[in-house]
């Protein structure tokens, strides 16, 4: 319910001052995988134009404290934080290290096997 919650704020509200304030606070600070990465989504979605919000989606990346493995049914917001930064911030001096580190050193399998399979894409590109 809540996370369905995150995206009518975000969708309705937009414009509201404190609506992209309630998203990052759920994104970091909400009890609830589901409620996180829902906020983190919709930040995406909704202030994409925002340089500023990386550092939300990093800390997300890096400090999510999800417990389990990254599937349809729960979603790890660290995997959601990630994709959205190699989308979104491909250019960033921190998406390659952060990209690197998430492929060796995530503890989730499921996040590792997707920055590894990422960061073979990156330099396939290179």
């Amino acid at each position: 319910m809540r996370g369905a919650a995150i995206a009518q704020l975000a969708k309705n509200f937009k414009d509201d001052p404190d609506t992209k304030s309630i998203l990052k606070d759920s994104a970091t600070q909400d009890a609830h995988e589901y409620v996180r990465g829902a906020a983190i989504a919709q930040l995406a979605k909704n202030f994409k134009d925002d340089r500023a919000i990386f550092d939300v989606f990093y800390n997300c990346a890096v400090n999510d404290p999800f417990d389990g493995s990254h599937n349809s049914f729960i979603p790890n917001p660290r995997y959601i934080a990630l994709d959205i930064i190699i989308k979104q911030f491909p250019q960033h001096p921190q998406t390659l290290p952060l990209l690197r580190d998430k492929a060796e050193n995530d503890p989730d399998e499921k996040v590792r096997e997707f920055a590894q399979k990422k960061l073979r894409l990156w330099k396939v590109q290179m």
